[in-house]
């Protein structure tokens, strides 16, 4: 039983996003009522026939607000109703949009000024028939600028109806990326993997720099520079997972990381984990006595302050 917690426990802190339990899992922030946020949506097809809803949220105001977890637009229950999909047929019929089912904790997401959150929906998981609709008809789709939490804005010289045209192959998206760089980038950042399917880093990291804010955020700005030049199909939600040997790194759920587990190795190895849309760095959560959380942002003002 001690085991399954662990693992809960892990799993929950390593993606941004995660579905919780119960909403009382985290501390209720004081939420403030109708936060105006600057809404943009991107179509976006990462690899092939797979397409993609970006949305961006950014803080138009001259002083921070706070938006909560719970209601941003591409999770659940707000990830349906402000998008739509309709066949490009004779009678222009909707199509099927599903949702996924879940509860979310309540955790306050603080913006600066021009600082956005990200997230996205894979409309291939939500729409059962899409490819087969792109096909015959073609798919036009329409979003709607209004939330029941959020006050959005949206520009008003920018289209809300998104086509796909019939017959389209649902060729990926081409984005110049320096090979070189990100390579040496990886170095910098003790990269060891990306699992696959999930935007997520593991990184070989010392105790001594997870000791240190400072280095940490350090470390962060790196990490997101490289998820800028080099993970061009990712929005800025990912998650880092930190490891001091590399042998070990690796999710809690799989075959290897329970055998590491049960030897308590994993966690003497996993010393830190950071999401980045929650903007939290979790240290040495498998410490009872340096356990701790902090509110990190990998936000840089374009001007250079940050």
């Amino acid at each position: 039983m001690k085991l399954v917690l662990y693992i809960l426990f892990a799993f929950c802190v390593w993606l941004p996003g995660i579905l919780f339990a119960a909403s009382d899992q985290a501390t209720e922030p004081e939420r403030e009522s109708r936060v105006s946020l600057a809404m943009d949506v991107f179509l976006r097809k990462p690899v092939r026939q797979v397409y993609e809803i970006h949305v961006h949220l950014t803080n138009h105001n001259p002083d921070p607000v706070t938006v909560n977890l719970r209601d941003l637009p591409w999770l659940p229950p707000n990830d349906v109703g402000w998008l739509s999909a309709f066949r490009m047929d004779s009678r222009q019929s909707r199509m099927r949009h599903d949702s996924f089912p879940g509860k979310f904790g309540s955790q306050g997401i603080r913006l600066v000024p021009g600082e956005s959150v990200q997230g996205k929906l894979i409309l291939n998981r939500r729409m059962p028939t899409l490819l087969e609709d792109v096909r015959l008809f073609g798919v036009r789709l329409e979003w709607e600028c209004v939330h029941p939490s959020l006050r959005l804005v949206c520009r008003g010289d920018v289209s809300r109806t998104i086509m796909i045209l019939q017959g389209d192959p649902g060729e990926p998206d081409v984005y110049a990326i320096d090979e070189p760089a990100c390579r040496q980038l990886e170095d910098v950042i003790g990269f060891i993997d990306i699992p696959q399917g999930h935007e997520v880093l593991f990184l070989r990291t010392s105790e001594s720099v997870m000791s240190n804010v400072d280095n940490v955020q350090a470390l962060l700005y790196q990490v997101d520079d490289y998820v800028r030049q080099c993970q061009p199909t990712w929005t800025n939600s990912w998650a880092v997972d930190f490891f001091a040997e590399e042998r070990i790194a690796g999710f809690l759920r799989d075959h290897e990381g329970r055998r590491y587990f049960e030897k308590g190795l994993w966690q003497q190895a996993n010393i830190g984990q950071y999401s980045s849309q929650i903007r939290t760095l979790y240290r040495f959560p498998w410490s009872r006595k340096n356990a701790d959380t902090v509110y990190l942002s990998v936000y840089r003002d374009p001007a250079g302050s940050r």
